[in-house]
């Protein structure tokens, strides 16, 4: 699909590059996928970069987990994707399913203490997951994925990359394309696999097959992750949050529903049927958790408290630095709190606001 640009109330094509013509090396393409692994189309936990496989003295080029707990193992490659890669990376993720605890933590600490000294493996995983949505921290390494990403997809690696899904081989293969305008880079992505190859491909294998979200992500979340009660409250919230136009609700997870702001993750819902979870990434220091829960009627939420009583707990909130420059608010709202009081409207606006990252410098 082309990239438009609209001039003078005209839209124009922009040109498709390579990272060849503009003389880019495959590791600055793993440097910017490092830096915003949402550019794969998932929220990631980068691991590290080039990491050394002793068993076959090699190295994957970027090494992540996903909310689930899952090792992915991403491969790179600035050319088209040629056939051979894919048995490469599932060599990589036969002798990675072997790491335990230790190795991701001595890697994520190696790759991520130079740029946060204060780095702590545990903390930061869990903070991940919390913003991903997920309410319970997965063990690390509980299976292994592949995610293949280049600027072509030839139709046998397509094909192959099919086949492997439908053998249970959790196979993802994103398609990149690069446009250079007024000396900016334009990178686009598109998930090729697990999705069609084309309209009208011979394949025969319905991508989303045993994965009803990516079908119909918002019904899923309604009538499967919700009650009749939580559903009601979704609706609510969603209508809510796309007053703004500029919020673009991303269903097709799973566990949790996304939304975009400007082209960014903002906020995280966790579908429950006795709760939605609700985290917003925003500035440090920006709000404290005393102050939310007295605007909005909630109780304080402590990490601390025994699991019996953070299930009786009605709703409540938390806010937790989870970066030098960033805290998480975590709501937990149950049946009976009011999605659409002004209170809560004006909390959500102030915290799009006061939302963390360049975007709200």
């Amino acid at each position: 699909m082309a990239l438009w640009k609209v001039k003078d109330n005209k839209p124009i094509a922009l040109t498709e590059i390579s990272l060849q013509q503009e003389k880019l090396l495959e590791d600055q393409l793993e440097e910017w996928i490092a830096s915003a692994p949402e550019i794969l189309g998932e929220p990631l936990f980068i691991v590290g970069r080039q990491v050394l496989v002793p068993d076959v003295k090699d190295k994957i080029d970027l090494l992540a987990l996903d909310p689930q707990g899952n090792a992915v193992i991403i491969e790179l490659k600035r050319g088209k994707l040629k056939d051979p890669v894919e048995i490469q990376a599932l060599r990589y993720a036969s002798y990675v399913a072997k790491w335990g605890y230790d190795e991701f933590e001595k890697l994520a600490t190696a790759h991520h203490t130079p740029k946060n000294p204060n780095f702590l493996f545990n903390e930061a995983w869990e903070n991940f997951c919390t913003q991903a949505g997920t309410e319970e921290v997965p063990d690390v390494n509980q299976d292994q994925r592949v995610i293949l990403a280049g600027v072509g997809v030839k139709e046998k690696l397509g094909s192959v990359a099919l086949w492997l899904r439908q053998h249970n081989v959790d196979i993802t293969v994103v398609e990149l394309k690069l446009y250079r305008e007024s000396g900016l880079f334009l990178l686009q992505s598109q998930i090729i696999i697990p999705q069609p190859v084309s309209p009208g491909s011979t394949a025969g294998i319905r991508a989303s097959e045993g994965r009803p979200w990516l079908d119909n992500g918002r019904e899923w979340h309604l009538r499967q992750r919700c009650s009749p009660k939580t559903a009601e409250m979704l609706t609510k919230l969603q209508e809510i949050i796309e007053e703004n136009s500029d919020v673009e609700a991303r269903w097709a997870q799973k566990f949790y529903v996304r939304f975009d702001l400007e082209g960014s993750p903002w906020l995280w819902i966790e579908t429950k049927p006795s709760m939605l979870v609700v985290s917003l990434r925003v500035r440090r220091g920006a709000f404290n958790q005393e102050d939310v829960a007295k605007r909005l009627g909630l109780q304080l939420f402590s990490e601390d408290l025994p699991l019996a009583e953070k299930f009786s707990l009605p709703s409540s909130v938390l806010v937790k630095t989870v970066a030098p420059t960033d805290d998480m608010i975590v709501l937990r709202l149950k049946a009976g709190f009011d999605i659409g009081s002004p209170a809560f409207r004006r909390f959500l606006e102030d915290a799009r606001k006061n939302r963390s990252g360049e975007q709200a410098a």
